[in-house]
């Protein structure tokens, strides 16, 4: 198969394997009301399970993507995607709650771990120009999953009972995503040497980067930049999606129309991400960002105002398109910082960030709440880390700063 078929091929591929692990991920919000019901359990100590998946997740991130740097990315995503079906799928056996910390926590945070990381670090490796449209197509499955798991899972639960809707769920989804995992690998030198002369006489290419070491990477400020920028955005995101509802109960719509908005986010991530892969591939990777980052800040700025559900569904479309457009770029622009060389271990880095983020966002606007008795807080706060999050994004990505910051430090040391 030629090389320009095959890269879309691996996209493919790597779309099945995200929409697949992250439908995992999202059905578990379902599942959570129904094992609190059957066991007694108190619902902060079910969702710390998911807590833990997401720490174990990005920990373990830091050592498969070093890993994925050496051998590729097919063992890797395979062992453990196979991984996620069987810890999640176990779920149906569970009598006990730290049963459900091993099987989710444990064994769904290392299966979880690798889908999203391995995808940024594989596509790039097949795309020097499109690599935007390619990231996009691959990531979009993370928001379908969010969009169709609640409505599946229900489905599965009303028909066959919980204990068979986790088997069906976690066995399904194994399988599927594994399948597709066989398929992933890296491209072999004729490859690439075919891949970019194509790209050099058919598509603008955009300037490489040197790539450097993960040791290189962790001593330049630009990476900790963009790990806060993008600790920032996972936060708000985590944020928004745990909290909108109560939020919108707080409102007076009911909880069907609340509900809705979580459909309203989803739709837009989707049209958000895709647009945005596809748009920046022309317009640049920072124009988009800017636009990203402002369709955010304006979203949030509109959400404690806006009058009635309508309102609110809207800026939680726009929001949503934002941050998903926000989330491709950061995507996009590390190999064009960084290079390919380590790109792996240098996205495990990054994950943590935007995984610590995700954790410590629904967490601390939670404890807000209870504080005060309302979102006004961390909602009022929300425009601010989009800005500070934008600012640290345009210091990682301006290289004349970074130019002029080195011949400085080169003046002070002589």
């Amino acid at each position: 198969m030629r090389p320009a078929a095959r890269r879309w091929l691996i996209v493919a591929a790597l779309f099945t394997v995200t929409y697949g692990m992250s439908t995992l991920l999202a059905a578990y919000g379902v599942f959570l009301p129904v094992l609190a019901d059957t066991f007694g359990w108190s619902r902060g100590a079910i969702a710390t399970a998911l807590s833990l998946n997401l720490l174990i997740s990005g920990l373990a991130g830091l050592a498969i993507g070093a890993l994925a740097d050496r051998h590729g990315p097919r063992v890797l995503l395979v062992l453990t995607v196979a991984l996620a079906g069987a810890g999640f799928g176990l779920v149906a056996t569970i009598e006990a709650l730290w049963q459900l910390y091993l099987f989710v926590g444990v064994l769904g945070g290392v299966g979880l771990s690798t889908f999203y990381l391995l995808s940024a670090a594989t596509v790039p490796r097949w795309f020097e120009a499109r690599r935007g449209l390619a990231l996009a197509l691959v990531l979009v499955g993370f928001n379908l999953g969010y969009i169709t798991a609640g409505p599946l899972a229900a489905w599965l639960i009303a028909g066959v009972g919980w204990r068979a809707a986790y088997a069906l769920l976690g066995g399904g989804c194994g399988l599927i995503t594994t399948l597709a995992a066989l398929t992933v690998r890296l491209p072999r030198a004729p490859e690439v040497d075919a891949l970019r002369g194509r790209a050099t006489r058919f598509e603008a290419m955009p300037t490489a980067a040197p790539s450097v070491t993960l040791g290189q990477a962790l001593a330049d400020p630009r990476q900790w930049c963009l790990n806060v920028a993008w600790l920032l955005l996972g936060g708000l995101a985590f944020m928004l999606s745990v909290h909108v509802v109560p939020f919108a109960r707080d409102q007076g719509i009911s909880l069907a129309g609340a509900s809705l908005t979580l459909t309203a986010y989803g739709v837009g991530a989707v049209a958000g991400r895709i647009a945005a892969g596809a748009v920046s591939d022309r317009i640049g990777t920072m124009t988009t960002m800017r636009v990203a980052y402002a369709m955010q800040a304006l979203a949030l700025l509109a959400l404690p105002w806006v009058p009635a559900r309508e309102g609110l569904l809207g800026a939680l479309a726009v929001f949503g398109a934002g941050f998903a457009a926000a989330d491709t770029m950061i995507t996009k622009v590390v190999p064009d910082v960084f290079g390919v060389r380590a790109l792996g271990a240098i996205m495990g880095v990054l994950s943590l960030g935007w995984r610590g983020g995700a954790a410590l966002g629904p967490a601390a606007a939670g404890f807000l709440h209870d504080l005060t008795g309302s979102y006004a807080v961390p909602f009022g706060a929300a425009p601010l880390a989009v800005l500070a999050s934008w600012g640290l994004f345009a210091l990682a990505t301006a290289p004349e700063w970074w130019c002029e910051l080195s011949r400085c430090l080169r003046r002070g040391e002589r």
